[in-house]
Protein backbone atom coordinates (compact mmCIF):
# COMPACT_ATOMS: atom_id res chain seq x y z
CA UNK A 1 0.00 0.00 0.00
CA UNK A 2 1.55 3.74 -0.83
CA UNK A 3 2.26 5.96 2.24
CA UNK A 4 1.94 9.62 1.64
CA UNK A 5 4.90 11.40 1.57
CA UNK A 6 5.78 13.75 4.17
CA UNK A 7 7.05 16.95 2.23
CA UNK A 8 8.71 18.49 5.32
CA UNK A 9 10.45 15.91 6.47
CA UNK A 10 11.55 15.28 3.31
CA UNK A 11 12.83 18.77 2.55
CA UNK A 12 14.39 18.74 6.38
CA UNK A 13 16.39 15.44 4.58
CA UNK A 14 17.78 17.56 2.09
CA UNK A 15 18.10 20.30 4.04
CA UNK A 16 20.24 17.87 7.06
CA UNK A 17 22.41 16.65 3.71
CA UNK A 18 23.30 19.95 2.28
CA UNK A 19 24.88 20.84 6.26
CA UNK A 20 26.58 17.54 6.36
CA UNK A 21 28.38 18.94 2.96
CA UNK A 22 29.20 21.98 3.60
CA UNK A 23 30.04 21.47 7.31
CA UNK A 24 32.90 19.12 6.13
CA UNK A 25 34.01 22.17 3.69
CA UNK A 26 33.82 24.55 6.17
CA UNK A 27 34.37 23.18 9.43
CA UNK A 28 36.18 25.92 10.80
CA UNK A 29 33.79 28.81 9.80
CA UNK A 30 32.18 30.05 12.91
CA UNK A 31 29.42 31.77 10.57
CA UNK A 32 28.53 28.41 8.99
CA UNK A 33 29.01 26.70 12.53
CA UNK A 34 26.19 29.73 13.64
CA UNK A 35 24.15 28.84 11.34
CA UNK A 36 23.85 25.35 11.01
CA UNK A 37 22.73 25.39 15.06
CA UNK A 38 20.04 27.81 14.36
CA UNK A 39 18.61 25.51 11.29
CA UNK A 40 19.07 22.67 13.80
CA UNK A 41 17.80 24.16 16.46
CA UNK A 42 14.52 25.50 14.57
CA UNK A 43 12.43 22.51 14.14
CA UNK A 44 11.89 19.17 15.99
CA UNK A 45 11.86 17.87 12.12
CA UNK A 46 15.05 19.67 11.41
CA UNK A 47 16.89 17.78 14.64
CA UNK A 48 15.40 14.37 13.72
CA UNK A 49 16.76 14.88 10.13
CA UNK A 50 19.94 15.86 11.53
CA UNK A 51 20.06 12.84 13.98
CA UNK A 52 19.08 10.55 10.93
CA UNK A 53 21.49 11.32 8.28
CA UNK A 54 24.44 11.04 10.89
CA UNK A 55 22.53 7.68 11.90
CA UNK A 56 23.00 7.18 8.09
CA UNK A 57 26.70 8.00 7.93
CA UNK A 58 27.43 5.91 10.75
CA UNK A 59 25.98 2.92 9.52
CA UNK A 60 27.59 3.51 6.08
CA UNK A 61 30.99 3.52 7.95
CA UNK A 62 30.65 0.41 9.62
CA UNK A 63 29.87 -1.37 7.02
CA UNK A 64 33.60 -0.70 5.63
CA UNK A 65 35.88 -3.44 6.11
CA UNK A 66 37.75 -2.93 9.35
CA UNK A 67 35.93 0.15 10.65
CA UNK A 68 35.14 0.66 14.17
CA UNK A 69 33.35 3.85 15.21
CA UNK A 70 32.44 5.14 18.99
CA UNK A 71 28.90 6.57 19.12
CA UNK A 72 29.13 10.41 19.30
CA UNK A 73 27.45 11.96 21.64
CA UNK A 74 24.66 14.47 20.42
CA UNK A 75 26.54 17.74 22.33
CA UNK A 76 29.31 16.42 20.21
CA UNK A 77 28.09 16.97 17.20
CA UNK A 78 29.42 19.69 15.62
CA UNK A 79 32.81 18.77 16.76
CA UNK A 80 32.48 15.43 14.82
CA UNK A 81 31.71 17.77 12.05
CA UNK A 82 35.18 19.99 12.22
CA UNK A 83 36.79 16.61 12.91
CA UNK A 84 35.29 15.10 9.32
CA UNK A 85 36.72 18.54 8.00
CA UNK A 86 39.91 18.14 9.11
CA UNK A 87 40.25 14.62 8.56
CA UNK A 88 39.04 15.27 4.78
CA UNK A 89 42.82 16.35 4.40
CA UNK A 90 43.85 13.09 3.85
CA UNK A 91 43.18 11.17 0.63
CA UNK A 92 41.84 8.31 2.12
CA UNK A 93 39.62 10.10 4.68
CA UNK A 94 38.16 12.25 1.38
CA UNK A 95 37.56 8.88 -0.85
CA UNK A 96 35.90 7.05 2.19
CA UNK A 97 33.66 10.47 2.67
CA UNK A 98 32.73 10.45 -0.51
CA UNK A 99 31.69 6.86 -1.09
CA UNK A 100 29.76 7.14 2.81
CA UNK A 101 27.61 10.30 0.72
CA UNK A 102 27.38 8.25 -1.75
CA UNK A 103 25.47 5.88 0.02
CA UNK A 104 23.56 8.26 1.98
CA UNK A 105 21.58 10.03 -0.62
CA UNK A 106 21.49 6.34 -1.73
CA UNK A 107 19.13 5.55 1.27
CA UNK A 108 17.40 8.47 1.84
CA UNK A 109 16.84 9.59 -1.82
CA UNK A 110 17.42 7.04 -4.50
CA UNK A 111 14.21 4.91 -3.43
CA UNK A 112 11.72 7.17 -3.71
CA UNK A 113 13.14 8.44 -7.07
CA UNK A 114 12.58 4.78 -8.43
CA UNK A 115 9.51 4.29 -7.62
CA UNK A 116 8.48 8.09 -9.22
CA UNK A 117 10.37 6.88 -12.36
CA UNK A 118 8.14 3.81 -12.47
CA UNK A 119 5.19 5.91 -12.18
CA UNK A 120 6.03 8.94 -14.42
CA UNK A 121 4.67 8.53 -18.22
CA UNK A 122 7.10 11.38 -19.32
CA UNK A 123 10.12 12.74 -16.61
CA UNK A 124 12.45 15.52 -17.27
CA UNK A 125 16.20 15.81 -16.07
CA UNK A 126 17.60 18.37 -14.53
CA UNK A 127 18.12 21.58 -17.04
CA UNK A 128 15.84 19.71 -19.84
CA UNK A 129 12.41 20.82 -20.92
CA UNK A 130 9.71 18.88 -23.53
CA UNK A 131 6.46 19.63 -25.47
CA UNK A 132 3.73 16.92 -24.74
CA UNK A 133 1.28 17.63 -27.56
CA UNK A 134 -2.59 15.81 -26.52
CA UNK A 135 -4.76 14.04 -29.09
CA UNK A 136 -7.39 16.73 -28.39
CA UNK A 137 -4.97 20.20 -29.31
CA UNK A 138 -3.93 20.72 -26.00
CA UNK A 139 0.09 20.78 -25.13
CA UNK A 140 1.83 20.41 -22.07
CA UNK A 141 5.22 22.23 -21.39
CA UNK A 142 6.90 19.84 -18.94
CA UNK A 143 9.82 21.98 -16.90
CA UNK A 144 12.98 20.61 -15.49
CA UNK A 145 13.24 18.18 -13.10
CA UNK A 146 9.48 17.24 -13.24
CA UNK A 147 7.60 14.25 -13.90
CA UNK A 148 3.28 13.36 -15.02
CA UNK A 149 1.58 10.33 -15.51
CA UNK A 150 -1.51 10.29 -16.87
CA UNK A 151 -4.78 9.44 -14.96
CA UNK A 152 -7.01 6.92 -17.39
CA UNK A 153 -6.97 9.42 -20.53
CA UNK A 154 -5.38 12.45 -21.61
CA UNK A 155 -7.12 15.07 -20.28
CA UNK A 156 -6.81 13.73 -16.46
CA UNK A 157 -3.09 14.63 -15.25
CA UNK A 158 -1.50 13.84 -11.95
CA UNK A 159 1.97 16.07 -11.44
CA UNK A 160 4.14 13.99 -9.89
CA UNK A 161 6.66 16.39 -9.24
CA UNK A 162 7.69 19.80 -10.73
CA UNK A 163 6.32 22.06 -13.06
CA UNK A 164 4.38 22.35 -16.37
CA UNK A 165 2.73 24.80 -18.32
CA UNK A 166 -0.98 23.80 -19.66
CA UNK A 167 -2.23 24.87 -23.26
CA UNK A 168 -5.64 23.35 -23.28
CA UNK A 169 -8.56 23.26 -25.85
CA UNK A 170 -11.78 23.66 -23.56
CA UNK A 171 -14.11 20.99 -23.91
CA UNK A 172 -17.10 21.24 -21.78
CA UNK A 173 -18.18 17.85 -21.58
CA UNK A 174 -14.22 16.42 -20.91
CA UNK A 175 -13.00 18.70 -18.11
CA UNK A 176 -9.02 19.24 -18.32
CA UNK A 177 -7.82 18.07 -14.61
CA UNK A 178 -4.81 18.17 -12.88
CA UNK A 179 -4.15 16.42 -10.05
CA UNK A 180 -0.75 17.39 -7.44
CA UNK A 181 -1.21 15.50 -4.30
CA UNK A 182 -4.17 16.85 -2.52
CA UNK A 183 -5.25 19.51 -5.00
CA UNK A 184 -7.11 19.58 -8.02
CA UNK A 185 -7.12 22.12 -10.71
CA UNK A 186 -9.60 21.95 -12.91
CA UNK A 187 -9.51 24.17 -16.63
CA UNK A 188 -12.14 26.58 -17.22
CA UNK A 189 -10.76 27.24 -20.76
CA UNK A 190 -6.57 28.65 -20.33
CA UNK A 191 -3.07 28.65 -20.41
CA UNK A 192 -2.48 27.77 -17.05
CA UNK A 193 0.91 26.79 -14.92
CA UNK A 194 1.26 24.75 -12.04
CA UNK A 195 4.61 23.72 -9.67
CA UNK A 196 4.75 20.99 -7.24
CA UNK A 197 6.77 20.39 -4.86
CA UNK A 198 5.42 17.43 -2.14
CA UNK A 199 2.07 18.19 -0.68
CA UNK A 200 2.44 22.40 -1.87
CA UNK A 201 1.29 24.02 -5.30
CA UNK A 202 1.53 27.08 -7.03
CA UNK A 203 -0.63 27.87 -9.87
CA UNK A 204 -1.15 30.75 -12.48
CA UNK A 205 -3.58 31.72 -14.72
CA UNK A 206 -1.83 33.08 -18.02
CA UNK A 207 -5.02 33.35 -19.67
CA UNK A 208 -8.51 32.03 -19.25
CA UNK A 209 -10.22 30.51 -15.51
CA UNK A 210 -8.96 27.60 -13.72
CA UNK A 211 -10.69 25.80 -10.53
CA UNK A 212 -8.29 24.97 -7.53
CA UNK A 213 -9.75 22.82 -4.97
CA UNK A 214 -8.34 20.71 -2.02
CA UNK A 215 -6.44 21.29 1.17
CA UNK A 216 -7.41 24.15 3.31
CA UNK A 217 -9.35 25.75 0.03
CA UNK A 218 -13.43 26.52 0.12
CA UNK A 219 -15.02 23.49 -0.62
CA UNK A 220 -16.16 24.97 -4.09
CA UNK A 221 -13.28 25.59 -5.18
CA UNK A 222 -11.27 28.73 -5.53
CA UNK A 223 -11.51 30.04 -9.29
CA UNK A 224 -8.88 32.53 -10.71
CA UNK A 225 -8.46 34.41 -13.45
CA UNK A 226 -5.57 36.05 -15.64
CA UNK A 227 -3.18 37.05 -13.83
CA UNK A 228 -3.90 35.50 -10.62
CA UNK A 229 -2.01 32.88 -8.89
CA UNK A 230 -2.46 30.94 -5.54
CA UNK A 231 0.34 29.28 -3.49
CA UNK A 232 -1.55 26.98 -1.13
CA UNK A 233 -0.10 23.88 1.11
CA UNK A 234 -1.62 21.50 4.36
CA UNK A 235 -2.10 24.40 5.97
CA UNK A 236 -2.52 27.79 4.54
CA UNK A 237 -3.53 29.73 0.90
CA UNK A 238 -3.22 32.76 -0.49
CA UNK A 239 -3.92 34.42 -3.43
CA UNK A 240 -2.15 37.15 -5.70
CA UNK A 241 -2.48 39.54 -8.94
CA UNK A 242 0.52 40.18 -11.30
CA UNK A 243 1.03 40.22 -14.87
CA UNK A 244 0.24 37.54 -16.98
CA UNK A 245 3.04 38.01 -19.82
CA UNK A 246 4.85 36.77 -16.81
CA UNK A 247 3.27 33.87 -16.15
CA UNK A 248 5.36 30.52 -17.83
CA UNK A 249 8.09 32.34 -18.26
CA UNK A 250 10.36 30.07 -17.87
CA UNK A 251 8.86 28.16 -20.66
CA UNK A 252 10.35 31.11 -22.99
CA UNK A 253 13.99 30.29 -21.56
CA UNK A 254 13.46 33.47 -18.86
CA UNK A 255 13.41 33.42 -14.93
CA UNK A 256 11.64 36.88 -13.52
CA UNK A 257 11.77 38.11 -10.26
CA UNK A 258 10.28 41.38 -9.18
CA UNK A 259 11.19 41.80 -5.67
CA UNK A 260 10.73 38.71 -4.22
CA UNK A 261 13.04 36.73 -1.72
CA UNK A 262 16.39 35.04 -3.11
CA UNK A 263 15.43 32.02 -1.16
CA UNK A 264 12.06 31.82 -3.33
CA UNK A 265 13.77 33.18 -6.40
CA UNK A 266 16.96 30.39 -6.26
CA UNK A 267 13.94 27.78 -5.68
CA UNK A 268 12.58 28.46 -8.96
CA UNK A 269 16.05 27.86 -10.13
CA UNK A 270 16.87 24.74 -8.71
CA UNK A 271 15.22 23.02 -11.63
CA UNK A 272 17.83 24.16 -14.18
CA UNK A 273 21.05 23.39 -11.71
CA UNK A 274 22.56 19.88 -11.22
CA UNK A 275 23.56 19.93 -8.05
CA UNK A 276 22.60 21.10 -4.87
CA UNK A 277 22.28 25.09 -3.72
CA UNK A 278 21.54 26.12 -0.41
CA UNK A 279 21.22 29.72 1.08
CA UNK A 280 22.54 31.60 3.92
CA UNK A 281 19.75 32.32 6.36
CA UNK A 282 21.11 35.74 6.80
CA UNK A 283 20.56 36.14 2.86
CA UNK A 284 17.44 34.24 2.27
CA UNK A 285 14.88 36.84 3.01
CA UNK A 286 16.99 39.34 0.73
CA UNK A 287 14.40 40.93 -2.07
CA UNK A 288 15.68 39.97 -5.53
CA UNK A 289 14.72 41.74 -8.99
CA UNK A 290 15.54 40.93 -12.72
CA UNK A 291 15.05 39.22 -15.74
CA UNK A 292 17.31 36.03 -16.62
CA UNK A 293 18.39 33.72 -19.14
CA UNK A 294 18.07 30.12 -18.43
CA UNK A 295 20.68 29.40 -21.49
CA UNK A 296 23.13 29.71 -18.01
CA UNK A 297 21.57 28.94 -14.72
CA UNK A 298 24.94 28.77 -13.15
CA UNK A 299 25.27 32.36 -14.08
CA UNK A 300 22.17 33.32 -12.77
CA UNK A 301 23.28 31.88 -9.39
CA UNK A 302 26.44 34.57 -9.90
CA UNK A 303 24.42 37.47 -11.08
CA UNK A 304 21.62 36.79 -7.72
CA UNK A 305 24.78 36.47 -5.33
CA UNK A 306 26.33 39.36 -6.71
CA UNK A 307 23.29 41.36 -6.51
CA UNK A 308 23.30 41.16 -3.22
CA UNK A 309 27.22 41.38 -2.21
CA UNK A 310 26.98 37.59 -1.57
CA UNK A 311 29.75 34.90 -2.64
CA UNK A 312 29.25 31.65 -4.11
CA UNK A 313 31.31 28.43 -2.62
CA UNK A 314 30.86 25.09 -5.43
CA UNK A 315 31.98 21.91 -4.96
CA UNK A 316 32.09 20.27 -8.24
CA UNK A 317 29.00 20.60 -10.78
CA UNK A 318 27.37 18.74 -7.47
CA UNK A 319 26.43 21.63 -4.74
CA UNK A 320 26.94 25.27 -4.24
CA UNK A 321 26.43 27.48 -1.34
CA UNK A 322 25.59 31.66 -1.64
CA UNK A 323 26.52 32.80 1.69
Amino acid sequence: MATQSDPVRERALKDATNWLILLQEQADDPVTQQEFRQWRAASSVHEDAWLHTEKTMGIVEQLRPGHTRAKVPQSETVAFVQRVGERSRSWRWSMAGVTALAACFALVFIAPEIALRLRADKLTEAGQSIVVPLPDGSSIRLGPSSALAFDGDRRHIVLLRGEALFSVAHDERHPFVVKTGIFQTEDIGTVFDVRREGESIAVAVKSGRVSVRGGTLPAAGQELGEGQSLTADTAVWHMRSGQSDQIGAWADGLLVANDEPMGEVIERLRPWLRGKVIVSSRLAMQPISGVYSLSDPSAILDAIAHARQASVRRIGPWFAAIY
